[in-house]
């Protein structure tokens, strides 16, 4: 991902948005600009999540070793950030004008809102946006989506063919997490480095003649013997393509799940869950089912489903004995008892 230079060299900078993997690279990136890496353990100072705002100005306030600036990363600020309007006189002027020598980075894993009132519509935040601070890694729209797919593909060595860019990003929605991981699948199914639509369509799910995402579709309904059904016939027509992909798509709904789960957990409004998942309002008929199922399971159950998707990754990549069919099988019936409440 290209970052903007001018966020880079900001030494008080907000990071936005549900694009976890973008959110990591951002900080890692302002992290290197700012961080002297061999005064690291003395000069870095990341404050606790949730952290009220007394926190980070005493992290500020400490003192740095001689000619290194004291740096501060706030890894889940968006309780700061929820009530503008209620932000300290103190802390208003310091970030207004900085202490000396000292660096800050807000890190919020929702996107915010710059309507008046709103986190990014009142000052200084408001001020912040408008000089550049400000960094959204969330959902792409419509017509940033492909353009995003095509910078993606030409990076990873890909050749797209007429419409691709558009065909995925149609299919598979504005997620920039989504979108990469999907290439990445798309980059070990081509061989010759080109990727038509046909090979799209096998990438997003679409086992045989059935439904594109019958796999998917059976297990979300708890329907564990369809959903068994539709995997055998994925791994027969395509043995070598269909476990990663059929991987993908579990990763998409689960990461959706484990992220809406996190968001209620913690008080997100129900106004910001259909942006929060990356779905846009055509798709706000799905919300009710991942509702259900994140009540059900909780932010510990969807993490745990996460992590069996992690593991049965490390399993399709040879990192374990088990061939590929046995972590499928196991992760089907998971996801079908999981999704149906059992």
């Amino acid at each position: 991902m290209a970052l903007p230079q001018g966020w880079l060299k900001a030494e008080y900078a907000l990071v936005h948005g549900e694009d976890g993997d973008g959110r990591r690279e951002a900080v890692e990136a302002w992290k290197a600009r700012h961080v002297d890496a061999e005064w690291e353990d003395f000069s870095l100072l990341v404050c606790a999540e949730n952290c009220p705002w007394a926190e980070v100005q005493n992290a500020l306030s400490e003192s740095a070793p001689f000619g290194v600036a004291r740096v501060v990363i706030v890894p889940q600020a968006d309780n700061l950030l929820e009530k503008p309007k209620e932000l300290p006189a103190s802390i208003k002027a310091l970030l207004t004008q900085p202490l000396p020598d000292t660096r800050l980075l807000l890190v919020c894993r929702s996107a915010l809102s710059a309507a008046p009132g709103k986190s990014l519509g009142a000052k200084p935040f408001s001020d912040w946006n408008k000089e550049g601070r400000v960094l959204k890694v969330g959902a792409l729209d419509a017509k940033e989506a492909p353009a995003y797919v095509e910078a993606l593909a030409e990076s990873l060595g890909l050749r797209l063919g007429s419409g691709v860019a558009q065909r995925l990003a149609s299919r598979m929605g504005g997620h920039p997490g989504v979108l990469r991981r999907t290439l990445e699948v798309l980059d070990l199914l081509s061989e010759d480095r080109r990727v038509d639509g046909a090979m799209v369509d096998r990438a997003t799910f679409r086992l045989g003649e059935q439904n594109a995402f019958a796999w998917s579709q059976a297990w979300q309904k708890g329907q564990t013997s369809q959903a068994l059904a539709a995997l055998r016939v994925a791994l027969e027509d395509d043995p070598s393509g269909a476990p990663l992909s059929l991987l993908a798509q579990a990763r998409r709904e689960v990461d959706r799940l484990s992220r809406l789960a996190e968001a209620k957990a913690q008080g997100a409004k129900p106004s910001e869950h259909l942006a929060l998942l990356g779905l846009s309002p055509k798709q706000s008929f799905l919300l009710d089912g991942y509702h259900r199922v994140a009540d059900k399971l909780g932010a510990a159950g969807a993490a745990k489903l996460l992590r069996l998707i992690n593991q049965t990754d490390l399993d399709l990549k040879g990192l374990a004995l088990s061939g590929g069919a046995t972590p499928l099988l196991h992760l089907t019936v998971t996801l079908s008892r999981a999704f149906a409440g059992l």
